[in-house]
């Protein structure tokens, strides 16, 4: 996969040339058509640095939202049932249940 658009580089310099030639003789010191190609490849390169920055910032946040939280140390203490039932905790039919 071509990671540039040479048809979209052309166009862009073309049209540079046609329409704009004046303001960009003015703001980037273009003289002729092979400066119109330059700016053209320079703007095309920003554009796909910027795209891959945003690609790459987009995959971090969604790795950093993918990882499980980490339990803690609470969650799992290991306590053993007659912590939360005593003896007397029976209801109907021997069931064990935890009072209020």
């Amino acid at each position: 996969m071509k990671k540039y658009d040479l048809r979209k580089i052309m166009k862009t310099a073309h049209e540079i040339y046609r329409k704009y030639f004046k303001l960009y003789q003015l703001t980037h010191g273009v003289q002729t058509f092979g400066d119109c190609m330059k700016v053209a490849w320079a703007n095309e390169k920003k554009r796909i640095a910027d795209e891959e920055a945003r690609k790459a910032e987009k995959e971090a946040m969604q790795a950093a939202l993918i990882q499980p939280e980490r339990r803690s140390t609470y969650d799992c203490f290991n306590a053993p049932s007659s912590a939360y039932y005593n003896p007397n905790s029976k209801g109907a039919f021997g069931s064990r249940y935890v009072g209020d």
